[in-house]
């Protein structure tokens, strides 16, 4: 495996922190409103009994910062199994947020009107490690028997009461109008689409439903209804799916009404999801981030021209590797079909039956140019042109947003509100006469002038490009017309850094300061020239790798007492003095005509020498 894909997990126990490098297999499973956990492999080693005993139950495994979000988790089990030589544990951790569960609410509300989420929130987090919070609008609802029970149990309660979803981040548990976000994840054949199935079942289907509230009440009566039940507009008389809902708490016939076909909007249609397995680019390359699915509830486009499959849909259930090179694996619903050729879109998200303007009386004031379509349906109105494609939608453009939207020909967004900044978004170009701002973001801006308190971006291209205004000081600038970036002090005192000097493709650093210029030109390849007056060098300088150093002559290298010539002139000049020696003649203290005897190698005298003196010489040379 590596470095890259290698565990990083982390096991907290009582003998401290646990770096846990040989887990294999870690998978994360998360499902909305449901399970969360992860699950790995931990081998046997004969150096590391310390990690292996500490993987017991209630320990702590945590991923690191920017893994997993660096979320919690408990260890709930654990499977020790031998396989032949090879001994291992199969470890099965929950999210934190589910001890919750070991917390109990003595408490209990027979009944209390009105009431927002907080009420109920907060008799949930006391006592308890948790910090519980709200995200989103939640219309008040009556409570009806709560408490007295696991305060896990009673948090799934308040979640179906007020229609939200479940949110865990460690210790901080929420409760949102919409987990996720539309981020523009996308799984697409011949991209990242590794397999797909299609399951579709009708066996919580109904079309007719009978609706009961409080001490039997129903609608019969009411509003011109003479029966119980209201009918789906999928109805089919020969093929019925009846089915009831009761609702106690209900005591009023509108607000029976209007549950009943709440409810009956959930139910009417097959329920129908995609398991869908899928390559995680992102952990190969960082630029697949954007388009990742980022974590349970986000909403995806899964396109696959094969089977004829376009739609999006919301992550009911992902299950990934985080340190592993393998494939993610999602489970997708509560989506919309965007086959090539619909006119009605069935809101399954917004949950009501569309209601059609056809081309006949599409037309609300003034005159109608071509077969456009204008469509009411339960996400809002959208305009399609005589090609079927929407070019205009107003109300819920997409999962978790609202507001107006606006498409070209091919289909792509270039005009809509951000729901959760109300900040309007334009992804193509803006034609205006003016725009104004005080920042302006964004990957590549090209003008001539730009004038603005921050701009941030990518790429920012223009004919000058400067921090104050010319004839201000100090500034710094750009220019495309000298080809150069400068920076000045004042109208004299300035540095500029060109690619081109003397109408020359060759880089200088110029250095200005009153009506003096210094220059350093590389005017040729790998030769560098330095143009001034003088040159101070406060430093050791050194010529090495084989190269020389070349001056004009001695006399332009100086020291402070004078130049490198004149100390040379100063010396004797070559041959300009004669020096004669005389040596007399000597006989190094033996006096001339001494016998001398010759002994062979065995010490024995062989015969006799006379010692003569030296005669003497005289030696002359020239410096």
């Amino acid at each position: 495996m590596t470095q890259k894909f290698r565990s990083r997990l982390e096991l907290y126990s009582a003998t401290g922190r646990h770096i846990l490098l040989a887990a294999s297999d870690v998978r994360v499973v998360e499902e909305l409103n449901a399970d969360y956990y992860v699950t790995f492999i931990y081998p046997k080693l004969l150096d590391d009994a310390e990690r292996y005993d500490d993987l017991i139950e209630d320990n702590e495994i945590r991923f690191p910062d920017g893994v997993e979000r660096g979320q919690h988790f408990v260890i709930k089990r654990v499977d020790e199994i031998r396989k032949g030589q090879r001994i291992y544990k199969q470890v099965e951790a929950y999210h934190v947020a589910f001890k919750l569960g070991q917390y109990y609410l003595d408490e209990y509300v027979d009944f209390s009107a009105n009431q927002p989420p907080a009420f109920l929130l907060a008799k949930l987090g006391i006592n308890t490690p948790f910090t519980m919070a709200v995200e989103g609008n939640f219309a008040n609802q009556d409570v009806f028997d709560f408490g007295e029970d696991s305060k896990l149990t009673l948090l799934n309660q308040a979640r179906e009461l007020y229609g939200g979803e479940r949110v865990f981040d460690n210790y901080t548990v929420t409760l949102t109008t919409r987990a996720g976000a539309n981020r523009g994840a996308s799984i697409r054949y011949r991209k990242n689409l590794a397999g797909i199935t299609r399951k579709s079942h009708s066996m919580e289907r109904i079309t007719r439903l009978y609706g009961y509230g409080k001490a039997g009440l129903t609608i019969e009566g009411y509003g011109g209804h003479s029966v119980k039940y209201i009918d789906s507009v999928y109805f089919d008389a020969a093929n019925p799916y009846e089915g009831s809902v009761h609702f106690p708490e209900i005591d009023d016939q509108a607000a029976l009404l209007a549950a009943m076909q709440k409810y009956l909007s959930t139910v009417e249609l097959p329920k129908v999801s995609y398991d869908i397995d899928f390559i995680e680019l992102e952990k190969v390359d960082d630029e697949f981030k954007a388009e990742a699915i980022q974590g349970i509830g986000d909403t995806v486009t899964v396109k696959d021209e094969v089977l004829g499959f376009h739609f999006d849909a919301r992550v009911q259930r992902y299950e990934r590797y985080p340190f592993e090179p393998k494939r993610g694996r999602v489970t997708l619903a509560n989506f919309r079909e965007l086959s090539d050729g619909d006119v009605i879109f069935r809101a399954t998200v917004g949950g009501r039956q569309a209601l059609i303007y056809t081309s006949e009386n599409a037309v609300l004031r003034g005159v109608k140019y071509d077969d456009s379509i204008t469509l009411v349906d339960g996400y809002g109105m959208a305009v399609s042109d005589d090609f079927n494609r929407t070019m205009v939608r107003l109300g819920q453009t997409a999962p978790g947003q609202y507001g107006l939207a606006l498409y070209n020909k091919s289909g792509v967004q270039t005009v809509w509100q951000d729901a959760a900044t109300g900040d309007g978004r334009f992804s193509g170009k803006v034609i205006a006469g003016a725009v104004e701002g005080g920042t302006i973001t964004g990957s590549e801006i090209n003008g001539g002038e730009i004038n603005g308190s921050v701009i941030e971006g990518g790429e920012v291209t223009g004919a000058l490009i400067q921090t104050r205004p010319a004839g201000s000081y100090p500034r710094t600038e750009m220019s495309a017309t000298g080809n150069y970036i400068a920076a000045y002090s004042s109208p004299t005192a300035y540095v500029r850094v060109s690619p081109y000097y003397l109408s020359s493709q060759r880089p200088v650093i110029s250095f200005t300061n009153g009506s003096k210029t210094v220059i350093f030109d590389h005017y040729s390849p790998g030769t560098f020239e330095i143009q001034a007056d003088a040159l101070d060098l406060n430093a050791n300088v050194a010529v090495t790798g084989g190269q020389s150093l070349t001056v004009g002559s001695f006399g332009n290298i100086r020291t402070n007492t004078g130049t490198l010539q004149q100390a040379l002139d100063d010396k004797v000049d070559v041959g300009s003095h004669t020096q004669t020696f005389t040596q007399p003649n000597h006989n190094h203290g033996i006096p001339a005509g001494t016998r001398l005897a010759v002994i062979n190698s065995s010490n024995e005298i062989v015969g006799a020498v006379f010692w003569s003196e030296s005669g003497g010489f005289t030696h002359s040379h020239a410096v």
